[in-house]
């Protein structure tokens, strides 16, 4: 089997995957926001529940979606080409990984930061 045809054989994890979290993350956030409607909750509350809830978890979420995308790529790359990769080799390239997500997770969340600023400047007390 060659590594197109390897590639191809677990592409379909890579669409079905993302596409089951999108449906549930629908259904959850109207399921939520259904409940906070029935309770009352309505208008700049119900927005102020959802900003804050979110701010507080992207982070982190997406440093980890960095890293583990970084790994998982490399150990398909790796299985495409196992005849040439040690075990040996194969740890130090999913570490490099690991690394490489984690450095674009940090040059991502600079960017982040720097935008904020500008959109919402610190106020100053004089």
């Amino acid at each position: 089997m060659s590594p197109m045809e390897r590639l191809i054989d677990i592409l379909p994890v890579f669409i079905i995957f993302p596409v089951i979290f999108m449906i549930t993350r629908a259904f959850l956030d109207h399921y939520t926001r259904k409940r906070l409607i029935e309770k009352g909750l309505v208008g700049d509350e119900v927005k102020k529940f959802f900003e804050n809830g979110a701010d507080r978890y992207v982070s982190s979420s997406l440093k980890w979606g960095i890293v583990l995308t970084f790994i998982g790529i490399s150990v398909v790359v790796m299985r495409l080409s196992s005849d040439y990769i040690s075990s040996e080799m194969a740890i130090g390239i999913m570490l490099i990984a690991a690394g490489l997500g984690l450095l674009l997770y940090y040059f991502l969340a600079q960017f982040n930061i720097a935008n904020r600023r500008k959109q919402f400047p610190p106020d100053r007390q004089d």
